[in-house]
């Protein structure tokens, strides 16, 4: 990694705030809802009806104690009966259409919100992924994704659902008997301060485990892509015991917070007992009284019964609400994040040419304080080959990555055939641009798909000519499938080689203007070097290429070597003139980067 980056996390706020922050992110919430707000409105009529059909029932309670059995109406038995089968068939299929709608809803907003957060963060530049971890990202767009999904299809619909509940039954209370339902509900303000108590201390520590569940998602991730490294160097033990331990840290956090929510949902759960209990024995007296018939005092009973549940589960509802707004603010986080490298209003596109490149005045450091381009001026002619070399840390990759745009310069300007890279369409640029670096990328798909990637719309015939271009005609065609052939995870399947020649029959297939070679037989083996060298020739004809490598025979394919020291060209020119003219070149050279025979051959 070059020197002055570093990877940082993007850690939220350990304290979600119950104030205008909290109110934003659950306002953004309920945006991600405008696409289903009909299905919204039948989803919220279906659990309101279900809920109009519930507290119907203890009506016909009623009907039947007062009139049929104490009132001797025997006539109307029937019709309550009937009566209470239909209510029944009504919930059986309100119930059905809300849990329908609610899990359309629910897997609707789940496809929409992983998609806009994949778009994002395909726009997003190099220097995000710099920043930001992998893991945290899986985590973010798996975990986060699923909590805020449940939250927004299901646990809504419950919160409204209570909410009209509350609001249904409590006025029913008062119609049925005004001093017993102040008995009934004297526990609200108590349950209500306990409640904001309970959120308060709560939300910190779940979106702090939320964070520390992304911390097990990254090392997870870490250990399965460098799995070969942990066992050459045989540190399974060793990684098993750091896996080990953030795991250990988010089940310590997801405990702490469970040990709150033991304490306070229970704690919520009994208040509302000791409101049933003052019930029972008023209203015991009033019906002694006559102030209440038994059918009345049965009714009230049961409408009492149906906001035990609502307010048993205001602890849970809460929870799964501080947990959908942690990751949504997590989620939020990398939507806002901005770009740093875009395209421009209006931007144009790239004309004809022949692929020159002009730097003037190039500064750029990953870390702005400590430049690793200083001042940097460089011409290329059209289709000529350049060899980069200098001491580590010369910025040789990094002038790739700034030719790309895959970051900006802090000051001066790149030009390719005449214009400035940050004007023009960044498709084209992308596309005029072909990188082969040491360890290609390769897909888990077919060899053809890997190498008309950056060409989707390829023939055939054209992928074949990339191929033998590439030199890996051969070994495709021994393949039992041939460019249909399904490589492993990232390529594995294949050797070294294989993958750098699939990689340059890509860059060639995309026809690029310039082509870089980044220690593209740095890890290959002489033989394999020798083939993968025909293939640059070829690739290299009658296109401007710029060659990174610390092997001679690789630099020998440039028509000239420029020297970066010190963030600057330092020199430039071939290796007859170099090595009089340039003592840095020599003490390279002299210390087994190239040999002279090699150099003329």
């Amino acid at each position: 990694m070059a020197a002055g980056r570093c990877r940082n996390q993007l850690v939220p706020s350990r304290r979600l705030p119950y104030g205008p922050s909290f109110v934003r992110v659950l306002l953004r919430l309920l945006r991600l809802l405008a696409p289903y707000r009909w299905r919204v409105v039948v989803m919220s009529l279906a659990a309101a009806g279900l809920m109009a059909c519930s507290v119907t029932l203890p009506y016909l309670t009623r009907r039947v104690l007062d009139d049929v059995i104490d009132g001797g109406d025997r006539g109307l038995l029937l019709p309550i009966c009937l009566a209470a089968l239909a209510l029944g068939v009504a919930r059986f299929a309100l119930a059905a259409v809300r849990r329908i709608v609610s899990g359309g809803v629910s897997l609707g907003v789940e496809t929409d919100l992983r998609q806009g957060v994949f778009a994002h963060l395909s726009g997003m530049s190099s220097g995000y992924f710099d920043r930001m971890s992998v893991g945290q990202l899986m985590s973010r767009t798996t975990s986060d994704l699923q909590t805020v999904r449940f939250f927004l299809g299901y646990g809504l619909i419950f919160i409204f659902q209570h909410a009209f509940t509350l609001v249904l039954v409590s006025v029913l209370l008062f119609v049925i008997d005004v001093r017993l339902t102040f008995v009934a509900l004297a526990v609200g303000p108590l349950l209500a301060m306990i409640t904001v108590r309970s959120t308060r201390r709560t939300s910190p520590v779940l979106i702090d485990a939320q964070q520390k569940v992304g911390d097990v998602t990254q090392t997870a991730e870490e250990s399965i892509v460098g799995i070969r490294v942990i066992k050459a160097f045989g540190q399974e033990t060793d990684q098993t015991g750091r896996f080990a331990g953030r795991a250990r840290a988010a089940f310590d956090r997801s405990m702490d917070a469970n040990r709150l929510q033991s304490f306070y949902q229970p704690l919520m759960g009994f208040l509302p007992a000791l409101g049933m209990a003052g019930v029972l024995t008023y209203g015991g007296i009033r019906v002694i009284d006559g102030a209440l018939t038994l059918g009345q005092f049965v009714q009230f009973y049961f409408y009492l019964a149906m906001l035990i549940w609502p307010f048993r589960s205001i602890g849970m509802l809460i929870g799964q609400s501080q947990r959908a707004i942690a990751s949504g603010t997590r989620i939020f986080e990398v939507l806002d994040a901005r770009a740093e490298v875009t395209e421009p209003p209006g931007a144009v596109a790239l004309g004809p040419g022949g692929g020159g490149l002009h730097l003037r005045g190039v500064r750029f450091g990953y870390d702005p304080d400590r430049p690793v381009l200083d001042g940097l001026d460089l011409d290329i002619a059209p289709g000529r080959s350049v060899a980069l070399i200098g001491p580590t840390g010369s910025g040789k990759s990094t002038l790739v990555n700034l030719i790309a745009r895959f970051y900006d310069p802090q000051a001066g300007s790149i030009e390719l055939d005449g214009t400035d890279v940050r004007t023009l369409r960044l498709r084209d640029l992308r596309r005029a641009v072909g990188i082969v670096g040491q360890e290609p990328f390769i897909f888990s798909t077919t060899l053809r798909e890997n190498i008309a990637f950056g060409r989707p719309e390829a023939t055939e015939d054209e992928v074949r000519d990339a191929a033998r271009l590439a030199q890996a005609e051969r070994f495709i065609g021994a393949l039992p499938d041939g460019l249909d052939t399904v490589v492993g995870e990232r390529g594995y399947t294949l050797s070294g080689g294989q993958r750098q020649r699939v990689a340059i029959a890509r860059a060639l297939l995309a026809r690029p203007r310039v082509l870089v070679l980044d220690e593209a037989t740095a890890s290959v083996d002489a033989s394999t070097e020798r083939e993968i060298n025909r293939a640059l020739s070829a690739a290299m004809t009658g296109r401007t290429t710029l060659i990174i490598a610390h092997r001679l025979s690789t630099i020998a394919l440039a028509d000239e070597i420029v020297i970066l020291d010190g963030g600057k060209v330092a020199a430039r020119g071939r290796h007859e003139d170099l090595y009089q003219s340039s003592e840095l070149y020599r003490e390279i050279h002299d210390q087994g980067l190239a040999r002279p025979d090699l150099l003329h051959a």
